[in-house]
């Protein structure tokens, strides 16, 4: 897909599967609760100053910008403009963020220009992975630091079938009631995270969240 049909797509997407609100927004205060500690163990490894140029690649509707101190630079870049507009509206008393429309495989900016990088359930949903990966080392300065977020997908649907066995589909957000999931592109986990980044990137501090059933990984990585 070239740029303007990945951003109908994701436009799609987003109308379709974010209807009833993320995952930030759910209804069901058990979801609710993971992915805020998600998100908070996000900013936690970003780790941004006052001083920092931080970009959050695949920022959606703009909840982990929210979170994030004021800084010398934030930037939120999404391909979807459904997405952007519902930030915008979200985020419009911290005015000091810009929130960009581009494709995550291709960065408009230049090379060593942040500080801090997040991409935080975003990985999985891109034809190209890989090319990500390389853009995100391209534009962060040496010295920078990466904090990336992706789902187990095994550990995901192994727990939809558990759902489902004991006939508990309340607890399915809107977005995932089936095993497949078109708008996931990849089979995320942590091989997969360290087989698209282990030419560009250390793996520093890794996260499960839940710790328990741990469905998500949060990983803060470092430029080689």
């Amino acid at each position: 897909m070239d740029f303007d049909e990945l951003s109908k797509w994701n436009d799609e997407m987003v109308e379709k599967y974010h209807s009833e609100g993320t995952l930030f927004e759910s209804a069901n205060p058990l979801l609710r609760y993971i992915e805020k500690t998600r998100a908070k163990t996000i900013v936690k490894l970003a780790n941004v100053s006052e001083r920092d140029s931080v970009i959050d690649v695949g920022c959606g509707e703009g909840y982990m910008l929210s979170l994030l101190p004021k800084a010398k630079k934030i930037v939120g870049l999404d391909i979807s403009k459904v997405a952007l507009n519902r930030a915008k509206k979200f985020l419009q008393d911290r005015k000091e963020i810009e929130l960009v429309l581009g494709d995550a495989q291709g960065l408009r900016f230049e090379d060593n220009s942040f500080d801090v990088a997040i991409c935080s359930e975003t990985l999985e949903h891109v034809p190209n992975p890989r090319a990500v990966i390389k853009e995100l080392h391209r534009i962060l300065k040496q010295n920078g630091n990466l904090v990336v977020s992706i789902p187990d997908e095994a550990r995901i649907k192994q727990i939809m079938r558990i759902i489902k066995f004991f006939k508990l589909e309340r607890f399915l957000h809107a977005a995932r009631k089936h095993e497949t999931y078109e708008w996931h592109l990849q089979e995320a986990d942590m091989t997969f995270l360290k087989s698209i980044s282990s030419e560009d990137f250390s793996i520093g501090v890794v996260k499960r969240i839940p710790t328990i059933i741990g469905y998500r990984y949060v990983v803060s990585m470092n430029p080689l």
